[in-house]
């Protein structure tokens, strides 16, 4: 009986896992090495010879999120190995190495067809872009948990290898919100009246259609001393005028940024609505209706507020709550660096 062939894999790492230095090599350019690099030994030796690193590719993190053409040099490189699959990471919670380990991973599932898996944790921002472009392998917050990370990889890639139905809940990957067609020998008002007496009788049963838990943050603390330092974001889809960055009117996948140093009051000649959800010739007629703006700015001439210099907004309407948390990540971290202390947030 002839041995089983290992699995040949391409193994994406940054700058850190691959040896090359800390943040100072972050604007490292793409590179590639025969055979595996640092964490991809220990998941050869996890795998027990079921797999087989045959080369590994990366970039600096900071390159690679500055330079789009990145992943087309890297998409050519895991092409030439020839490999069977290809695994991205883990980031664990780093941001910029998990947008770089979910978009190469996406890229090559897409443009190679290739077994891929990435990997990262669940509080990682990038986490929510790429779960539905491919599967992402659930792992501890730092290093600290690799050895545990390779041992789940090692054990979904094979299963893929394998043939066999990855499943969020028998295995650690995250869901990714798609809904596959599976043939049951049980029919399903069968199934539906077993669930309702099990619940009738107290005894345990398992939903096919789970409900989705979204989770409840904590009121931040009052914010304290005057001015406060406050920032106005809308989700009633204001834009310049013109719509200049294309703005969706719903099913919102970004948000955009608009100036308001020096402007005392919202005007037609200056926004307009670009929403399909509500009725928008009033606030048209006057944009301080949704965004107001010019009873912030007789706040701020008395004293009590200073403003952000820029309105933060995106459209809501049919947004989906992955999409609309990575807005709230995204518009938090400059709105923090500013120490802006309260956001009026208005909606429609």
């Amino acid at each position: 009986m002839e041995p089983v062939r290992p699995i040949r894999v391409v193994h994406y790492l940054n700058q850190f896992f691959a040896g090359l230095g800390g943040e100072s090599q972050a604007g490292h350019p793409p590179f590639e090495r025969e055979g595996p690099v640092g964490p991809g030994k220990l998941l050869e030796d996890v795998s027990q010879g079921a797999i087989s690193v045959v080369a590994t590719v990366g970039a600096g993190d900071t390159y690679f999120v500055e330079h789009p053409e990145a992943s087309q040099e890297l998409i050519s490189m895991v092409r030439k190995a020839g490999a069977d699959a290809f695994i991205a990471g883990p980031a664990f919670s780093s941001g910029r190495y998990g947008e770089a380990v979910g978009a190469i991973a996406a890229r090559v599932a897409q443009e190679l067809g290739i077994a891929t898996l990435a990997a990262m944790a669940e509080d990682n921002p990038a986490l929510d872009r790429y779960r539905r472009q491919v599967w992402i392998v659930r792992t501890g917050p730092h290093g600290g948990h690799m050895r545990k990370a390779m041992e789940d990889i090692a054990e979904v890639l094979r299963r893929m290898m394998a043939g066999e139905i990855i499943d969020a809940n028998t295995l650690p990957v995250f869901p990714r919100g798609l809904k596959q067609n599976r043939l049951r020998e049980v029919p399903a008002a069968r199934r539906a009246v077993d669930m309702v007496l099990a619940k009738w009788r107290g005894a345990d049963f398992v939903s096919e259609i789970p409900l989705t838990l979204h989770s409840k943050p904590n009121p931040a603390p009052a914010a304290q001393g005057l001015p406060l330092h406050v920032a106005l974001v809308t989700d009633g889809g204001l834009v310049r005028r013109g719509n200049p960055e294309r703005m969706p009117s719903g099913h919102s996948k970004r948000w955009c940024r608009i100036p308001i140093a020096g402007v005392s009051r919202l005007s037609p000649e200056l926004v307009e609505v670009n929403h399909q959800g509500y009725d928008t010739r009033f606030v048209n007629l006057d944009p301080n209706r949704l965004v107001p703006l010019d009873v912030a700015r007789e706040l701020e001439a008395e004293g009590r507020i200073r403003l952000y210099p820029e309105i933060f907004s995106t459209a809501g309407l049919a947004t989906a709550v992955e999409d609309a948390s990575r807005f709230g990540r995204e518009m938090a971290g400059p709105l923090k660096e500013a120490g802006v202390q309260a956001v009026i947030l208005t909606s429609t």
